[in-house]
């Protein structure tokens, strides 16, 4: 499914277990538009309330599509894409009035996680949705991100980075500063790393983050495990935490839940990623260091098909590890367990999975689902 190339960047999406009201973050060149959907704004048109209550019942994770909605190719459209091109139609003359992105200019993460915030909303005129302006704000960092940690996490042991020493690489036809920056590069280095953003939430898993990577760097692994690294840790002028900076995984975002399990060119690389995933466990183990959430979604392949365990924020996923399970020694064999079973089996029985796998869907649609289903990469927010 061909896309036009949008003059905006999706950022992280806000909705509630509580209502049905939402929050859309979208940036066009150097400015963030913050828009609060509320239902009640909708009431005056059946069929706006029916349209916008439909977009947001394929937000909720265990979304998934009828079968009318997936192409021969096995692709439907990304759900949140499908919102908001619905819901930003009518402010497109209001984004094609700002000014481009400068590409002689090296943007950063203060640029991104403190850009301008332009808040709207949208009431219903007839049957038409129409912006409407409630003001703006400068120099603020985005009221989502960052967290602050407890006195007593130690992590001078990793460089702590300003914003503004983060750069954000941009393309050439680059319409907007990305919502959600993940590739960035530290003042100085040649190498790319990964940023990791920290929601406000998060306080919780960013600290048993840190405190496993710090386990992971004293363990000086020796030859080297295949996992993620923490390179250093993002941190605002008032001692927010915005992200962390970890090695940078060549792998275009491909998961190991991506692998098409009837493909046969991955036939004889399943037991080389079993065997270097076990491996990993085993010497993590051997220091006393737990995974966490140990599935197929938080194993990366890279570019030369080897496979990085992911994401140790620990927690579990329902059909991947039992919940008396999480965050123990137990849990991840269990994980590795099902891990064994998803590469061989192709599909887990219902005891131990409580999605169905759709294995004919193509690696960019499973990563859109992850998106949503996966906390690493998620730029959905659930408010409970």
């Amino acid at each position: 499914m061909a896309r036009e190339q949008p003059i905006y960047d999706i950022g992280p999406f806000k909705s509630s277990t509580r209502n049905t009201d939402t929050q859309l973050n979208v940036y066009v060149s150097n400015k963030r538009f913050k828009i609060d959907l509320f239902t009640s704004s909708f009431e005056s048109s059946s069929a706006l309330l029916a349209e916008y209550l439909r977009h947001v019942q394929r937000q909720e994770p265990e979304w998934i599509p009828d079968e009318s909605e997936v192409d021969v190719d096995g692709e439907f459209e990304d759900p949140l894409d499908e919102m908001h091109d619905w819901v930003l139609q009518p402010f497109l003359p209001i984004f094609r009035e700002i000014a481009p992105l400068d590409p002689s200019q090296k943007y950063t993460l203060e640029d991104c996680l403190f850009a301008e915030e332009l808040h709207y909303t949208v009431q219903v005129i007839g049957d038409n949705l129409v912006p409407v302006y409630l003001g703006n704000t400068k120099n603020m960092k985005n009221h989502l991100i960052g967290a602050r940690l407890p006195s007593s996490i130690d992590y001078s042991a990793f460089p702590v980075y300003h914003p503004r020493e983060v750069e954000v690489p941009i393309s050439a036809n680059s319409a907007a500063l990305p919502g959600i920056p993940h590739k960035v590069f530290i003042h100085g280095q040649p190498q790319p790393s990964f940023f990791k953003i920290v929601y406000g939430g998060d306080m919780g898993i960013t600290t048993r983050e840190i405190l496993t990577y710090s386990k992971i760097r004293m363990a000086k692994f020796d030859p080297p495990i295949l996992t993620s690294q923490l390179e250093g840790v993002v941190q605002d002028d008032d001692g927010y935490v915005m992200g962390l900076v970890l090695s940078y995984i060549n792998c275009d975002g491909a998961t190991l839940n991506c692998i098409d399990g009837h493909d046969p060119k991955f036939s004889e690389l399943r037991q080389k990623w079993v065997d270097q995933i076990s491996h990993a466990i085993q010497r993590l183990h051997s220091y006393n260091i737990i995974w966490g959430d140990a599935k197929a979604a938080n194993v990366l392949i890279d570019v030369n098909e080897d496979a990085y365990l992911i994401d140790f924020g620990g927690g579990y996923t329902e059909g991947w590890v039992e919940k008396e399970k999480s965050n123990s020694t137990e849990g991840d064999l269990q994980g590795l367990e099902n891990i064994k079973r998803y590469l061989f089996e192709w599909i887990l029985d219902d005891h131990y999975h409580s999605e169905p796998l759709i294995s004919t869907v193509s690696c960019s649609t499973l990563l859109c689902r992850l998106r949503k289903l996966a906390k690493t990469t998620s730029c959905s927010l659930f408010i409970h």
